[in-house]
């Protein structure tokens, strides 16, 4: 027995108080599902989930290999696997038209899945994060978050959107949840974007699709509400689409360019 380091991440489902009990029983029902795979993947092994009622932690044990190196490229990798994981799940409750806030780090924690228990500094600091979040945003550890946006940009070099944000409003570090939507081959970085349709929940959809519930749901939102708290989440939703569409069309139009090899000097 004893702490070890691990990937900690803390979610909740914001608008459930005031929800109908059909929704929410959708809700609950689907996000539980979502664990459900999450434990199941077997790319990702060595992992603890549990929840209780709209809100869940998830733990990943990171204990192979140079894995746990935090300078490594394969702790990287396998941090990135992770949170592309994770953004198909905030996708899919998403999609069905609740939102998300939570936090993720990586400190030492214990767990004893066998009898569901799982506490320290990591499960202390991933509810806090959540509760600094505000926006309906998954934020990460400041060192965390800085170290992956940066690996990003020297693995990646810019050619994909990124899975993690720095967003303008504080500064926070972010998941973006709609990279589930740009499936990127470690194995060859210049593989491109996914164009087809993903699998959320129950039912397949390709970008533009979610894209378009994700925007009218804020829109309508936003039309019929009086609540400046709920506003501001939505608001801040939109900006986010527009941004993620934006970077979209932008690589879209870098790979056309690659495909019809236009040179430009």
């Amino acid at each position: 027995m004893g702490y070890e380091k691990m990937l900690a991440v803390y979610i909740d489902i914001l608008g459930t108080r005031d929800s109908e009990f059909d929704d929410l029983d959708k809700i609950n029902k689907i996000f539980h599902e979502e664990l459900k795979r999450l434990k199941k993947n077997e790319i990702l092994r060595n992992k603890f989930v549990t929840s209780f009622s709209d809100c869940a932690y998830i733990i990943y044990e990171i204990n192979e290999y140079d894995i746990n190196n935090e300078e490594s490229n394969a702790f990287f990798l396998f941090i990135h696997e992770a949170l592309t994981d994770l953004s198909y799940t905030i996708s899919t409750i998403q999609i069905n038209n609740f939102m998300c806030r939570g936090g993720i780090t990586y400190d030492e924690l214990y767990y004893d899945e066998k009898n569901n228990i799982v506490f320290g500094p990591a499960i202390n600091e991933a509810f806090k994060l959540e509760t600094e979040a505000i926006m309906p945003r998954i934020i990460l550890n400041d060192k965390l978050g800085k170290k992956l946006y940066e690996k990003e940009d020297i693995i990646i070099k810019n050619k994909f959107q990124k899975l993690v944000r720095k967003d303008e409003f504080d500064n926070r570090y972010y998941l973006n949840f709609l990279c589930a939507f740009s499936k990127l081959d470690f194995m060859d970085y210049d593989e491109g974007l996914f164009n087809g349709k993903i699998l959320l929940g129950d039912k397949e959809y390709n970008f533009d699709e979610c894209y378009n519930i994700l925007k009218k749901k804020s829109i309508k939102t936003i039309k019929n509400n009086t609540n400046h708290n709920i506003i501001a989440k939505h608001k801040w939703q939109l900006k986010y689409l527009r941004q993620h569409l934006k970077e979209r069309e932008c690589i879209s139009e870098w790979h056309h360019c690659i495909s019809k090899k236009i040179i430009y000097i």
